[in-house]
């Protein structure tokens, strides 16, 4: 019985996300019309990322608390949440910064390819394809604050809010492994029936997704622990989505070979790890400073 609601929880979130991606799946199979398929998308995306958050609110009901004051637990929108949350986005800049020099000392990426993509499509030359690139990627800022977050904080409420305060509200391993396989995991039919993040490698790339999300989590957690919200975890989430597509973009590697070790493979998994290490230095420094 004590487990009821936490089953309750991981019961619906992941049965509502896997009828999201087969009920896609059915959708638009023979479906040709670009537009039609991108809404499609647009709708699901949205919706399953929503699926923690009504597991959440199903759970926190079985265990017959409010739901309205357990979710405004979670955001505890205060002083040193918003700074988080403002602060949090430039964290993914710097993954992808990590990633970029990574890629260029190995040779596996080519800065110069979405620039050529833009000014193909646009029919623009390339220093005004290199400007716009330029944008879009300051741009990214906002976006990860205002539309990625409204779609990111359906996640965190689930996994960073009501999992993480679950499992007691301390950003140990156990938690890191648990909260991001759970994560993980919750991807895999979206992974291995749609091809997110893996078109290629499917199912394979399942437990590189579920390694990918453990690090990503020993990230958010240091956060979420650190501001005591998941507000900060909400902006990271929502710069990841924003940015973390210019990995794809930049590569020089095609098929499996790219989804392996691009940036949702072992490039990406280096430059987040390094990212994780950095922040626990700074954030264990920070700690030292106010205790002396």
């Amino acid at each position: 019985m004590a487990y009821r609601d936490l089953a309750a929880f991981i019961a619906a979130s992941f049965t509502l996300a896997t009828l999201a991606d087969a009920l896609i799946l059915t959708a638009t199979q023979g479906t040709s019309t670009h537009l039609l398929v991108s809404r499609v998308a647009l709708l699901w995306g949205v919706f399953r990322m929503y699926t923690p958050t009504i597991g959440a609110a199903l759970a926190i009901r079985v265990s017959g608390k409010s739901v309205i004051d357990e979710f405004r637990s979670y955001l505890n929108p205060k002083e040193k949440a918003i700074y988080w949350y403002f602060l949090a986005p430039l964290i993914a800049y710097l993954a992808l910064g990590i990633y970029m020099l990574l890629g260029l000392a190995l040779n596996v990426l080519d800065l110069e390819k979405p620039v050529e993509m833009i000014a193909e499509q646009a029919k623009l030359p390339v220093e005004a394809a290199r400007a716009i690139l330029l944008v879009q990627l300051v741009s990214a800022y906002i976006v990860a604050l205002t539309l990625n977050a409204f779609c990111a904080v359906g996640e965190e409420i689930g996994w960073r809010g009501y999992l993480y305060k679950r499992l007691g509200y301390t950003a140990n391993a156990r938690n890191t492994l648990t909260i991001g396989a759970v994560w993980g995991l919750w991807h895999a039919t979206a992974i291995g029936l749609l091809g997110h993040n893996y078109p290629v490698l499917r199912w394979m790339g399942v437990p590189i997704f579920a390694v990918f999300c453990i690090i990503l989590s020993a990230l958010m957690l240091s956060l979420v622990s650190r501001a005591g919200s998941i507000l900060p975890s909400v902006s990271l989430h929502g710069a990841l989505n924003a940015l973390w597509g210019l990995t794809i973009l930049t590569s020089r590697l095609e098929g499996a070979a790219g989804e392996l070790l691009g940036g949702n493979g072992l490039l990406g998994l280096a430059s987040l790890t390094t990212v994780c290490f950095a922040l626990s230095m700074f954030l264990k420094t920070k700690r030292d400073q106010v205790e002396a």
